[in-house]
């Protein structure tokens, strides 16, 4: 007779997840990269690339010089050559979230179970045999089991017009509606010669009017350069700042700037309410190394419930739990009817904490508030072995509540449904948003 994990472990591991969070390139460009070398953008195709999102601040973090890791991700050097530069680090990070997804990855994809010198250059050779039409697919939902990815494309646009639009949903980015960084693309790309905050503003609407009905939600970073506080200012105060900032933006005070920034990001919010289109908001952990201002990561929480509570009729996903202030979270998708709290990229950042904030926000939150999976990866090679580690987390959490008397066991199988895809299918419009990239198609054709 089987026991109750493995009972658990076999209806989590046969469950498809949806994946609400990738930084994916599309397929035809990484296949490209096999001969222009991604223009230095992107890892070479060998072992080298799965130390190159995530796994190398690890590196980082234990002591490795900065130009090790450099030359791991490089094109220079032969995979032999690499590992002889990661060797003498690698037993002191391999304990870690994010090295426990690179061996699941080894394992599922290359059949070995953790890098070596008398394997690096095999595995390199089958990653980059594996670089070919389909590969996407493949990865995705035969091997990784997941039923659709959405994307916040890093590749330079505001949103991607995807070839895979049934695999890959796409988030409309509004960081450089917000921030101006790049504005310039953008205002090109919507036919309009900016002088003033009206312009820009009619520069956004042509954004969300191209691009809204075929974006699965907006998503933001902001977080990464400053607090979520985004005060309420009016296109009065902002239009004079936002001259200034066109003028020469390297002379204007920060309070100028952050009003500025304010004024747009409500614009944008207005945007999202009379398009319902979700907002998905970075909160908590920073990637990167060496720069992650704590105290203001703590101010989180607190801040966005100004967001939720200003915007009621807006639903936003808040990322990442919020780590490692995940219990604040939790408290406020209990308090918010518009607040679900994502777990994307916070299984590989620490196991364990993932865990226990499942299991905790599930006798504590609805359970609709969860989702449950995002492997928030630019790399496709990657994913897979994070949906392993994210499958063992769920398994794990939920005999956590049934061993302690919280959960029935009768109660499991609708409730792995509902937070490894039940919830974001009725979050987000899939449907909606396959039938506008289909009208777009039509309409393209004729």
């Amino acid at each position: 007779m089987q026991t109750l994990r493995e009972n658990v472990a076999q209806l989590v591991n046969t469950t498809p997840l949806v994946d609400t969070h990738e930084h994916l390139w599309e397929e035809a460009n990484r296949i490209k990269a096999l001969s222009d070398k991604g223009n230095g953008r992107l890892a070479a195709p060998d072992f080298g690339i799965l130390l190159s999102h995530y796994t190398d601040s690890d590196l980082y973090a234990a002591g490795a010089p900065p130009n090790t890791i450099a030359q791991v991700t490089s094109h220079r050097l032969s995979p032999r050559e690499k590992w002889d530069l990661v060797a003498p680090w690698y037993p002191k990070v391999r304990n870690t979230g994010y090295y426990l997804r690179l061996r699941e990855t080894l394992r599922l994809l290359y059949g070995v179970d953790d890098l070596a010198a008398d394997n690096v250059e095999a595995v390199s050779e089958k990653i980059r045999a594996g670089v070919v039409p389909g590969f996407y697919e493949k990865l995705l939902r035969e091997t990784a089991n997941i039923e659709v990815c959405h994307v916040n494309s890093l590749e330079g646009a505001i949103f991607m017009d995807t070839a895979q639009p049934e695999l890959l949903a796409q988030d409309l980015s509004f960081v450089t509606f917000c921030s101006l960084g790049g504005w310039e693309r953008v205002a090109e790309k919507a036919g309009v010669t900016v002088s003033s905050l009206k312009d820009w503003h009619r520069a956004i609407d042509w954004c969300f009017e191209q691009y809204g009905p075929r974006a699965i939600a907006l998503k933001n970073q902001m977080a990464y350069q400053r607090r979520l506080d985004f005060a309420a200012v009016t296109s009065e105060e902002a239009a004079p700042l936002f001259e200034k900032l066109l003028q020469d933006g390297k002379k204007v005070p920060a309070a100028e700037r952050k009003a500025v920034e304010d004024h747009l990001f409500h614009y944008c919010l207005g945007k999202a309410q009379e398009q319902n289109l979700p907002v998905k908001l970075h909160t908590g952990y920073y990637a990167g190394h060496g720069y992650m201002p704590l105290e203001r990561v703590r101010q989180n929480a607190g801040d966005v419930c100004a967001l939720l509570a200003a915007y009621p009729k807006v639903r936003f996903d808040l990322f990442h739990i919020g780590y490692p202030y995940q219990d604040e979270f939790i408290a406020v998708a209990k308090h918010f009817a518009n607040a679900w709290i994502d777990m994307c990229w916070a299984w590989i950042i620490s196991p364990e904490a993932s865990r226990h904030f499942l299991s905790e926000l599930l006798v504590t939150a609805p359970a609709n508030k969860v989702f449950t999976f995002g492997g928030d990866f630019i790399p496709v090679e990657m994913v897979p072995g994070h949906a392993v580690v994210a499958r063992r987390g769920i398994t794990l959490a939920l005999c956590d509540l049934v061993e302690g008397g919280w959960l029935a066991e009768k109660d499991v199988p609708d409730m792995a449904e509902r937070v490894m895809r039940g919830n974001a299918n009725e979050f987000f419009d899939h449907a909606g948003r396959l039938a506008a990239w289909r009208e777009t198609k039509s309409g393209a054709k004729k």
